[in-house]
């Protein structure tokens, strides 16, 4: 498909939905809505494509949507499938390549407690139907050879299923195909308050304006939770009532520069995890911290990330250091999104909570949250994902 052929909606200033938050969720959902006709305009308080879906790894965990059963399956198993199908459109409609490469990925632990988790987690993804190949520890070497000879693993496991994404690339492509369809784009503009009309939102107030939309949805990453609360005090929801609770989670990135590409798969251990691009650059991740809102990066940090990189692979000791970063997870209370409608308003809608996740499930929320907003059929149990639930 090229550019000509894209259906592009009136530009208006007046907007049929109005997304607030540019980051993998807001701008899926804007490529989502405008696909289909409607006039969207994003709405963000720093650069769009620049928070947290940026500062990931662009890691994309397999999923069976055939043998997926409970609603957070079947998401991740949607998700999965539209990576791969997206990532093919939006190529071929901006030009941009994402990088988008089903690859594998190993599994792997050193110690007896991380190798019960590791096991425990499998058998999880066995249960989904997800295809799990358990390895020993010398052919974890054989297939990897530049992992460090004395290594030895006490548990290895491959998923040939595994898929990786270039997020910066991905989300660029995002924007320019939203672009394309006449989204509009509202940076360096936090959205402060809400104007009402009995139950129904009918502007979105910034420092500088008001924007008014016939719907709107937040999708603010890490700081949702800020603008839900303000939302729903409007209509006399209390503190006490069932509401989206999210809190920042920290996490640091370390890139370094191989020169060339040497590794082919992603290497996971725990939390952490190496992720070659085919440039030779190679991503090392990533902490879990509560940080609050503080998006810095430490000298320890990075120094933890590169030791554990070349602990596990030597040859890495040569690589150059070219930046390290940070981005504030939007995490749960009980670690499932809130996808759905704000409960006491006509008009308002949500998508936030999705913690390490948002990238990989941010097609699949999209294309479920559009139906919803656009009033079609949904056929999909979004009942876990409701922001009241308790």
């Amino acid at each position: 498909m090229n550019s000509d052929s894209i259906p592009t909606p009136a530009s208006s200033s007046h907007p049929q939905c109005l997304i607030i938050g540019g980051g993998a969720i807001g701008l899926s959902l804007a490529y989502e809505l405008a696909t289909h006709g409607m006039t969207v305009t994003v709405l963000d308080k720093g650069e769009v494509g620049k928070a947290a879906s940026w500062a990931g790894a662009g890691l994309l965990p397999p999923a069976t949507i055939g043998q997926a059963v409970e609603p957070q399956e079947q998401l991740r198993a949607l998700s999965h499938q539209l990576h791969a199908e997206w990532s093919v459109r939006l190529r071929e409609e901006t030009g941009i390549d994402n990088e988008y490469e089903r690859c594998g990925g190993y599994y792997l632990a050193r110690k007896v407690g991380e190798a019960a988790a590791l096991n425990t987690t499998v058998s999880q993804w066995l249960e989904e139907g997800i295809a799990v190949e358990r390895i020993t520890s010398d052919e974890l070497h054989a297939r990897l050879p530049d992992l460090a000879p004395e290594m030895k693993a006490k548990a290895a496991y491959h998923l040939p299923d595994e898929a990786i994404v270039r997020n910066p690339r991905h989300l660029q492509a995002l924007q320019k195909a939203c672009s394309l369809r006449g989204v509009a784009f509202v940076e360096t503009a936090e959205a402060i308050d809400f104007e009402l009309s009995g139950d129904r939102i009918t502007a979105v107030r910034t420092p500088e304006a008001r924007i008014s939309a016939d719907q709107y949805c937040i999708a603010a990453g890490a700081w949702s939770q800020r603008l839900t609360d303000a939302l729903l005090a409007r209509v006399g929801f209390s503190h006490a009532a069932k509401t989206p609770d999210i809190e920042p989670i920290r996490g640091q990135m370390l890139l370094l520069d191989a020169g060339v590409r040497f590794l082919s798969t992603p290497i996971n251990e725990g939390p952490r995890y190496l992720v070659p691009r085919r440039d030779g650059l190679v991503l090392v991740g990533s902490t879990v911290e509560e940080a609050g809102f503080d998006c810095s990066t430490t000298v320890e940090i990075a120094r933890e990330l590169r030791e554990f990189a070349c602990q596990l692979v030597p040859r890495l000791e040569a690589a150059e250091v070219r930046q390290s970063w940070a981005g504030l997870r939007p995490a749960s209370i009980d670690g499932i999104p809130y996808i759905g409608a704000v409960p006491g308003i006509a008009n308002a809608y949500a998508a936030a909570g999705h913690f390490r996740s948002g990238l990989h499930l941010s097609p699949a929320t999209a294309v479920l949250l559009g139906r919803l907003i656009r009033g079609v059929d949904v056929d999909f149990d979004l009942s876990p994902f409701r922001l009241d639930r308790s």
